[in-house]
């Protein structure tokens, strides 16, 4: 299996590597679920951080759990769970499907906000969304549970709408529960007259 979710570091500043180096209790070990009465949320790739605590803010109601391979915005997220100590937030530093493999109970919802496409033919396995990946992903949520995809790639477009395509455990529906603000990501795409589009989908078996 090729890992595209791999822990990275990238240039990080001196306040990155502090709160990297920081024993949170926002951490999580792979596959660790907290116990909780409310709905889990699994958030893939949250990126620079921004709109997702944002999220998690406004969403008070669903405990997070952001996994996030590349560092510096994985230190981002942990420096505002240090500042603002939300109680609805848990973090994991690596790639969901070794998290995928020790989860421990399963989750009402996943979202994955502008995977990388690569869109390249030779890079076709390196994307994350894949009929493996919904296997898993099946798995892993309860029954009644929904996965949240937005992307701006067109290729990636094509790609999704044929796994999609190709299994029956999954049915398409109209709407995801958590609201979500702007990201870094979908103004870019925006600003590029890119066409942003959502797929919502429902473990029906």
């Amino acid at each position: 299996m090729i890992k595209t979710f791999s822990s990275r570091a990238g240039r990080l500043s001196d306040t990155n590597k502090k709160f990297l180096n920081l024993k949170s209790k926002a951490l999580l070990d792979s596959g660790k679920i907290p116990k909780t009465q409310k709905p889990v949320v699994i958030d893939i790739g949250f990126g620079d951080a921004q709109s997702f605590v944002k999220d998690v803010i406004e969403n008070q109601d669903y405990l997070f759990i952001g996994i996030e391979p590349y560092k510096k915005g994985f230190a981002r997220a942990i420096q505002f769970y240090e500042e603002n100590k939300c109680k609805n937030l848990f973090l994991f530093n690596g790639d969901i499907r070794d998290f995928f493999e020790k989860m421990t109970c399963k989750v009402n919802y996943l979202r994955i906000h502008f995977p990388d496409p690569w869109p390249k033919k030779k890079h076709i396995k390196r994307r994350l969304i894949s009929k493996e990946f919904l296997s898993a992903a099946h798995q892993n949520l309860k029954k009644g549970g929904s996965i949240e995809i937005v992307t701006d790639s067109s290729i990636y477009q094509k790609h999704i709408e044929e796994i999609i395509g190709s299994q029956n455990y999954f049915k398409i529906i109209t709407s995801f529960p958590i609201t979500y603000k702007t990201s870094t990501f979908n103004k870019k795409a925006r600003a590029k007259g890119h066409r942003i589009k959502e797929y919502v989908l429902e473990k029906i078996s």
